[in-house]
């Protein structure tokens, strides 16, 4: 069994692809799935310590951006309930937050401010990740991906691989961008099925699949400029 944390790059619900032809459905295995779009590093790793005890086999767990904070208590669904912080005062006039599904936030500000300048922990996904490595033991292996690079006051500590814990070398959201033909727009509406196409669903299960079995990588290939 393969269980498998994450955001939008797991959700089940993502987009149109049929659920037979999603990347985690093409591992070969049976898969659970605990993926939820706009979901945030904190709400994983709940999600993940919860079940720890009682649970067997495989895990790949999928960074959500460490910048990203999930309000799931206001119960907005996928991205709506989600903010992007950075360390910039800019933030409230993000290109992201102004898209319609976001005017939600407008009566929320003050309290959204509030919990940016008193939120400390901005190393969550140092954490994480050094949870599920010390944790590592009870699975047969834990895939850790990180979906962005976070070059700033967010940024995780690195921390070397395991036999049982790998941090592989891709980094999802430069696959997703890299399909995109042009430059990448922030304001792109994205309707693929976990930000990847079909082929690239393809291609992530069979990389996944051989770091599972200890088999070399670097020959898979991931499709560029595609869309």
């Amino acid at each position: 069994m393969i269980h498998v944390f994450g955001d939008s790059y797991c959700d089940p619900l993502s987009g149109k692809l049929p659920s037979e032809k999603k990347w985690f459905n093409l591992l070969d295995e049976p898969s659970f799935v605990f993926g939820l779009a706009g979901s945030s590093i904190d709400w994983s790793l709940d999600v993940f310590l919860a079940g720890h005890k009682h649970r067997e086999g495989k895990v790949i767990y999928i960074e959500s951006i460490p910048r990203r904070f999930h309000f799931e208590f206001l119960q907005y669904p996928g991205h709506a309930g989600a903010v992007l912080f950075d360390d910039m005062k800019e933030w409230e006039n993000d290109k992201w937050l102004s898209s319609p599904q976001m005017t939600y936030l407008n009566p929320h500000k003050k309290f959204i401010e509030y919990f940016h300048n008193n939120y400390k922990d901005y190393h969550k996904a140092t954490k994480t990740r050094c949870t599920l490595k010390s944790l590592s033991d009870q699975y047969e292996k834990v895939i850790y991906f990180a979906t962005s690079h976070n070059r700033n006051l967010y940024a995780p500590v690195e921390i070397e691989n395991t036999e049982k814990f790998i941090i592989p070398d891709i980094t999802l959201m430069d696959i997703s961008r890299a399909e995109i033909k042009d430059d990448y727009d922030p304001s792109f509406k994205d309707h693929r099925s976990n930000h990847l196409t079909e082929e690239n669903h393809i291609n992530l299960s069979s990389y996944i699949k051989r770091l599972f079995n200890n088999e070399p990588v670097n020959d898979i290939m991931f499709n560029e400029n595609v869309i």
